[in-house]
């Protein structure tokens, strides 16, 4: 982010975002916002300077829309900025957690990571009402064997139903970017983040053990039993929402849920499960109910996507190991032309 945009974070005031505001509401839309901004907290004096001025004018709206943001797990320890993030309708926060083991994220200097525990901060969010998603990545230099495992298990035991995991990209211009080249490690210039994308570098352990410890935890965390369990959990320890917003009901959204049902209540070994948990959440809190069958919904992606993933890395590292075996043997045969040649 430094590279690209620099060090200084810029920041709109709150008339001004609340005039963009103004005019989707104008423009008659209604529902789900996403706050774009790599660390919505970055700068907490003004964010809660906006937060105060969006609670009012989301109350006199009846709170038309609802906010999805991403931010350093920090927040945890700000309990006035989460109770005013949840007062505006706030309602999803993508976490860059990046990986459970602390030598890694020392390596990356995401040290904010490392100063409570991981799960605790999880686990504050949550209760103050605000839904987890997170980022989570494999391959840093140094990293030990079994770090798919782990992701998968922190996960799980964190009741993190979305993990947005992918292997680790050196981005042109990076710092990481300028060292592996610099070390002769860079494989592909490019680099991306797809989650269906081979690393770009030679890391430091075997790549076809990363490879499979991906693949692996991938395939378990969108296990359909284990995402539904996964999800249950994180709404039972959510916070009860506060501000219901206007619902508008569309024929989409009805044979979405019609379909929901039909897979994970009938059709699937989920069924059992699917109605007892269901029946559990409404018996916390009714206003639960349509959010969760929404992070519900989203298996229905992640268990064809996870497919995708075994099979694209799959042929990636069978490419990859093919060219490496290419190139050792094309080493060891030129000794043997240049005696031919002399």
């Amino acid at each position: 982010i430094i590279v690209l945009y620099g060090r200084k974070p810029r920041t709109k005031t709150p008339e001004q975002l609340i005039a963009e505001l103004e005019r989707l509401y104008e423009l008659d839309w209604r529902g789900s916002i996403f706050m774009v901004d790599d660390n919505f907290i970055g700068n907490k004096r003004n964010v809660k300077l906006l937060l105060r001025e969006l609670k009012g004018w989301m109350a006199e709206k009846k709170y038309p829309f609802s906010f999805t943001t991403e931010a350093s797990v920090d927040l945890a320890q700000d309990a006035e900025l989460m109770e005013l993030m949840v007062e505006c309708n706030f309602t999803v926060v993508f976490l860059g957690i990046e990986t459970p083991d602390e030598e890694s994220l020392a390596l990356t200097k995401k040290f904010q990571n490392t100063r409570d525990s991981l799960g605790e901060s999880v686990d504050a969010i949550v209760e103050a009402g605000l839904r987890v998603t997170a980022g989570f990545i494999m391959g840093f230099d140094g990293e030990k064997p079994g770090a798919g495992a782990r992701v998968a298990q922190f996960a799980e035991k964190a009741a993190i139903p979305l993990s947005m995991f992918s292997m680790l990209q050196a981005l042109p211009n990076t710092a990481l970017w300028h060292r592996l080249e610099k070390e002769g490690r860079m494989v592909n210039e490019g680099g991306n983040i797809n989650q269906t994308t081979l690393m770009n570098f030679v890391p430091t352990r075997p790549i076809e053990d990363i490879a499979r410890e991906y693949i692996d935890a991938f395939w378990n965390l969108y296990d359909p039993l284990q995402y539904l369990e996964r999800t249950f959990r994180h709404f039972m320890k959510l916070g009860i929402p506060r501000n219901q917003g206007e619902s508008r009901p569309s024929w989409e959204s009805i044979r979405a849920l019609l379909t929901i049902l039909w897979r994970q209540g009938i059709v699937r070994k989920t069924r059992v499960k699917f109605w007892i948990n269901l029946y559990k959440i409404y018996r916390r809190h009714p206003g639960l109910i349509s959010p969760y069958i929404t992070v519900c919904a989203y298996i229905e992606h992640f268990y064809e996507y996870r497919q995708i993933v075994r099979e694209q890395i799959t042929a990636q590292l069978e490419a990859y190991l093919a060219t490496q075996a290419k190139q050792a043997e094309a080493k060891q045969e030129a000794p043997v032309e240049i005696e031919r040649v002399a």
